[in-house]
């Protein structure tokens, strides 16, 4: 992996637990599914990550964004989540599964703004001016 995509992937992952400690107030949070009580989100959850895991990012991505409920915050942690577990990927599984770095950016930047978190460009602007 070279230094600017291995900075992007740092500063997705800090933008990803920052926002997850200002919604959780927890310093670390991971989304879970509960087997005991499941939901409509791990439901889904498990799902997106499946597909993602067999390469078919994109359409877990979609399956994302069908099922987007702004209403709940357990989904826009779920799906932060998602973003972060895809942001996980070597560069040439990503590659393989016709996704890049920078889709996964724009992804989460897409995805907060559907729950009407903006103004975080600053967060990562300087990973923009290296690509």
């Amino acid at each position: 992996m070279d230094f600017e995509q291995d900075y992007i992937m740092r500063l997705v992952k800090d933008l990803v637990r920052f926002l997850m400690q200002l919604i959780t107030g927890k310093p670390r949070f991971r989304y879970e599914t509960d087997i005991e009580q499941p939901s409509a989100c791990g439901d889904d959850y498990t799902r997106i990550i499946a597909m993602a895991d067999a390469g078919r990012i994109n359409e877990a991505e979609n399956l994302l964004y069908e099922n987007l409920d702004c209403d709940n915050e357990d989904y826009l942690l779920m799906g932060l989540s998602f973003y972060s577990h895809i942001n996980d990927y070597d560069d040439d599984f990503l590659r393989e599964s016709d996704y890049s770095r920078a889709e996964v950016r724009d992804g989460i930047e897409s995805f907060i703004k559907e729950y009407g978190i903006t103004g975080l460009e600053a967060f990562y602007s300087s990973a923009l001016r290296l690509m």
